[in-house]
């Protein structure tokens, strides 16, 4: 590969990491969208970012959504949120505005 290929191929990827921050999407998302592998874009995530610390979870909270639920009808007093690790959260329904609230201001962290 030239030099000129090689620097090309450095931009292409800097212009494609700056488009997934701001992309709000996950790792599986953006590169089903760019039609590129997860291996090619951890690869040059750790070319381009060799301090960046690594994440070991990373592809459990890729894989993983939050979804909307909607409670109706019903006399529960709390809803339980189960992480695929087990962990268990009770919320009062009368706190779900404030657990919305929270995990949207969360979730950009996470990723």
């Amino acid at each position: 590969m030239s030099r000129h290929t090689s620097q090309a191929k450095l931009q292409l990827w800097k212009d494609r990491f700056e488009q997934f921050r701001q992309s709000g999407q996950t790792i599986q998302q953006f590169c089903r969208t760019l039609g590129c592998g997860r291996s090619s874009f951890h690869y040059w995530q750790r070319k381009l970012e060799p301090n960046r610390q690594s994440k070991p979870s990373t592809d459990l909270v890729v894989s993983s959504a939050f979804l909307p639920v909607v409670v109706r009808g019903s006399s529960a007093k709390f809803v339980v949120l189960r992480a695929c690790d087990g962990t268990r959260v009770s919320v009062p329904v009368d706190a779900l505005a404030a657990l919305d609230t929270v995990l949207q201001h969360a979730w950009p962290v996470v990723r």
